[in-house]
């Protein structure tokens, strides 16, 4: 199995160390896979020597957040030089940006009469905020809220942290934090040249937008993933097909805790080989 997409502690919304995740990718099967963490490229650097050890062939990778005409996006990049300035000054500059804005989506929970303040998103010294750390931080401030227990025991919490995320979306918070991500095109010109990148788990995005992105350098889209329903892979798959774009495949396993219903290596298809030797050919072990 291969498995391109998934999260460890270095996320805030990860479960696993990167070693754990490579023991539980050994007894699954998983004989390929990459951590993209939010924002965060320190997994790969530490799990590739257990990687190695295991016999388990490890990219290097990472999820980055970006908005597109209010929408939010998120680009995986495979393959870099964890050392790479220009990926590791983006990373930088990006997380400061996305951190400035907390402030105002914390006021907005204020106005809803939620207690909030902003040591406690920061409280888990990770690279950037997600919904994970919005919500324990609201459950540990206001542990009775009824609003908030209809995510730890009511109905949303089959899988309460994407449910709190996907809910407060809608409520507009998703619009709030897009502002202050990077765009997506830029993203993928400053990009380019450091990896190999892939849209994930992109949805029903147009394949205007999808041929747009690849004249400025996009290589693939993440076609099979735990976030599509059957017709939107055929969907996804048929306009790879059409534009010359590699198909990727990734769980985006956070962990049983965060995501009860994903599993690692639970992936409904194989990304093209061309693409896994794109991204071999990458790595600096291979330049």
């Amino acid at each position: 199995m291969i498995d391109l997409h998934i999260h460890t502690i270095y996320s805030s919304d990860g479960q696993y160390t990167p070693a754990e995740i490579v023991s539980l990718a050994g007894r699954r099967n998983v004989c390929t896979l990459a951590f993209c963490d939010h924002m965060d490229i320190r997994a790969a650097s530490e799990g590739m020597d257990t990687a190695g050890m295991s016999g388990i062939e490890l990219f290097s990778g990472v999820e980055i957040s970006t908005s597109f005409r209010g929408r939010e996006y998120h680009l995986l990049c495979y393959g870099f030089d964890p050392c790479c300035p220009r990926i590791r000054d983006f990373i930088d500059a990006s997380c400061a940006r996305i951190w400035k804005g907390v402030p105002a989506i914390i006021e907005r929970f204020r106005k809803m009469g939620f207690r909030l303040d902003e040591k406690d998103i920061r409280g888990w010294g990770k690279s950037v905020p997600t919904g994970v750390s919005f919500l324990d931080a609201l459950v540990k401030s206001n542990p009775d809220d009824p609003r908030l227990l209809l995510y730890t025991t009511g109905d949303r919490s089959d899988s309460p942290y994407l449910n709190f995320y996907q809910d407060f979306s809608r409520a507009g918070f998703g619009e709030a934090l897009a502002s202050n991500l990077p765009d997506l095109k830029r993203t993928v010109c400053s990009l380019k040249s450091c990896g190999v990148l892939v849209l994930a788990h992109p949805g029903d995005a147009s394949r205007d937008l999808l041929r747009e992105l690849k004249g400025y350098g996009l290589q693939g889209i993440e076609v099979y993933s735990s976030h599509h329903s059957p017709s939107v892979m055929r969907y996804l798959a048929e306009s790879a097909a059409s534009l010359g774009l590699l198909r990727s495949a990734g769980s985006d396993f956070h962990g049983e805790r965060i995501k009860p219903g994903v599993v690692l290596g639970s992936v409904p298809g194989l990304p093209d080989e061309a693409l896994i030797e794109t991204i071999r050919n990458a790595m600096p072990s291979r330049r």
